[in-house]
């Protein structure tokens, strides 16, 4: 059974470093989209998973974006006009862009998706939103039909624009963020098809609709001729899966933990992963045929909810109760040797300082090492008896590896 991939989307760079760290723990691999000659300004935490790690693989979008252009084509043939009455064109006002405005220059989903009216009372719109859109995600034919009916610009014709830094590398078009969003679907749909891929992204308002996307649906959504909202249905399996289980070990402080940490993590426990990976798959699998027929959203919810709780909870509570059962500590520590240490020095007491010129305390330190030593070694062989074809074994191991590291766990590693 494959992995499932996750696909990033609707940007080229992550805005969001936790749960970049999260999907590091449970995500085979990320593709996103990065065109040809785009010069990458990723932050070090994307940098060390996609240098170190391979997590991070890019993908270009010439492919898809000739797949999708027809489609788009055929819109602009058929109802550019009505795209323009409807506020979709190209606006001079744009040239006065108001930096105040909430994520300026990405795609928003347009009012068929329940997010409000675009207009106000009058005829012109409430606010034209503006996204930035790279030029080879479009076929050339389809730039150029948008410029020819007024529906995208070229960024470097307009003065509001020219100032933006993350604008001035590379080639960029304006054009209406609605636009853009029905656009971004529809090449996330022909990308994640094509690749086997499953989309995902750190931004909770990125509902991304993925239905089968045609001439015919594009119209509807940007012109509401169906006269109702049109709500997504996508198929979010793999990514709720895997996140709520890793949620329930991941430490609350993950914005804390060194990337290298998760980066050790998946190198250390790559068998541990693997099974992980192939226990998601396959309740992924049964998830989506058993509730193909399932709409309420509610009640898929649920059912996810609960697969977790029986595929992985369940399993990594019946974990942590058996290794304590067999004197494993489930502080992750060696429990017999912590609760040793103490009472072997203090048997020394003052006369350690006052006559032996530690030579007792060296002692101790000596015997000390060696009960971890010999403690380990039966620790690590309980452990691995304990995971041998448990699918929660490695959520243990995540539990365990982003944890601090306490004093004695330091000296138990350098013994």
């Amino acid at each position: 059974m494959l992995p499932h991939i996750g696909l990033y989307y609707p940007f080229i760079h992550f805005r969001d470093e936790r749960w970049l760290k999260t999907a590091a723990l449970y995500w085979r691999e990320l593709a996103r989209v990065v065109p040809d000659g785009y010069r990458l300004s990723d932050s070090r935490t994307a940098r060390v998973l996609r240098e170190e790690l391979g997590f991070i693989k890019p993908v270009d979008p010439a492919e898809p974006a000739r797949q999708v252009a027809p489609m788009f084509l055929e819109v602009l043939t058929r109802h550019a006009e009505a795209l323009h009455t409807a506020g979709y064109g190209v606006s001079p006002a744009w040239d006065d862009w108001d930096g105040r405005t909430r994520n300026p220059f990405d795609p928003v989903a347009p009012r068929s998706f329940g997010h409000g009216s675009r207009h106000t009372h009058g005829t012109r719109p409430e606010r034209p939103g503006v996204a930035a859109a790279y030029w080879e995600e479009f076929t050339p034919e389809l730039r150029a039909a948008l410029m020819d009916s007024g529906l995208a610009t070229d960024v470097r014709r307009g003065p509001g624009f020219r100032g933006r830094r993350s604008l001035t590398n590379g080639r960029w078009m304006a054009m209406d963020a609605g636009l853009a969003w029905v656009y971004k679907c529809a090449f996330v749909e022909v990308l994640a098809r094509q690749g086997r891929y499953t989309p995902t992204t750190d931004q909770p308002d990125a509902h991304l609709a993925s239905a089968g996307w045609d001439a015919d649906r594009v119209a509807e959504t940007l012109l509401g001729t169906t006269g109702t909202a049109i709500s997504a249905q996508p198929d979010n399996f793999a990514d709720a899966v895997g996140l709520l289980a890793v949620r329930l070990a991941v430490p609350a402080g993950l914005d804390n933990v060194p990337v290298e940490k998760i980066v050790k993590l998946r190198e250390n426990h790559r068998d541990e992963f693997a099974a992980f990976n192939a226990a998601v798959s396959q309740t992924v699998d049964e998830l989506r045929q058993e509730l193909a027929g399932v709409t309420l959203a509610v009640a898929r919810e649920s059912y996810v909810q609960m697969a977790v709780e029986q595929r992985f909870d369940a399993p990594l509570s019946a974990l942590r109760d058996a290794m304590k059962a067999q004197g494993i500590g489930t502080v992750y520590g060696l429990a017999n040797v912590k609760f040793e240490m103490p009472s072997v020095v203090s048997a020394f007491g003052p006369a350690v300082v006052g006559g032996f010129v530690g030579q007792p305390m060296a002692g101790t330190a000596v015997g000390a090492a060696l009960a971890v030593v010999g403690a380990r070694h039966t620790h690590k062989q309980q452990v691995k008896v304990l995971k041998a074809g448990n699918p929660a074994a490695y959520l243990l191991s995540v539990q365990r590896g982003l944890q601090p590291r306490s004093l004695l766990r330091k000296i138990a590693s350098l013994a």
